[in-house]
């Protein structure tokens, strides 16, 4: 009977470590989770205030927007050719 009881005793153990790993990788999970929905909450919020000033900066220049626009499409198409 002495050596089942240290059998039971490292086999409650390694289901103690595995349930606290368990525990930890979930909570990593979630912290992970977190930043990675912050992240694109913060990527979209600067998405927006740069195509604000995109559009701001197109409708106090439309002509030099048009004329960029153009050169650029050449130049791509020359560069593709």
């Amino acid at each position: 009977m002495a050596t089942a009881k240290p059998l039971n005793s490292g086999r409650d153990k390694l289901r103690q470590a595995s349930h606290l790993a368990g525990e930890a990788a979930t909570d990593t999970a979630a912290q992970l989770r977190e930043r990675a929905m912050s992240s694109v909450q913060t990527s979209k919020q600067r998405a927006a205030e740069l195509e604000k000033k995109w559009e701001s900066s197109v409708k106090r220049h439309p002509v030099l927007s048009v004329g960029g626009a153009f050169v650029a499409g050449w130049v791509i198409a020359k560069l593709f050719k």
